[in-house]
């Protein structure tokens, strides 16, 4: 079974260093952080129709390591993703 999130999240206002900033955290935490055992299937920088700066999705095998990269991105974004709500569906 293959469970998939979309993860809408909303961003506070930044200044530019700050923007440059998250960018590059956030590269970085896709490339050093990122578990394995969870698939970045996509990115998407808007989410039009509802007030969320974007979404991404991704794909874990059981709900344990979901949650686990989930506590590590939370911890590694709080500094400027203000609020996020997650949608949870099984792969048919």
């Amino acid at each position: 079974m293959t469970l998939g999130f979309v993860i809408f999240y909303r961003v506070r206002e930044l200044t530019p260093k700050e923007l440059e900033d998250s960018k590059k955290k956030w590269e970085d935490f896709k490339q050093k952080k990122w578990p394995k055992d969870v698939k970045l299937v996509g990115e998407y920088d808007h989410a039009f129709g509802i007030g969320y700066n974007g979404f991404f999705v991704v794909e874990a095998e059981d709900y344990d390591a979901f949650l686990k990269f989930y506590d590590t991105f939370r911890d590694h974004t709080r500094w400027y993703v203000t609020e996020t709500r997650t949608i949870t569906g099984v792969k048919q």
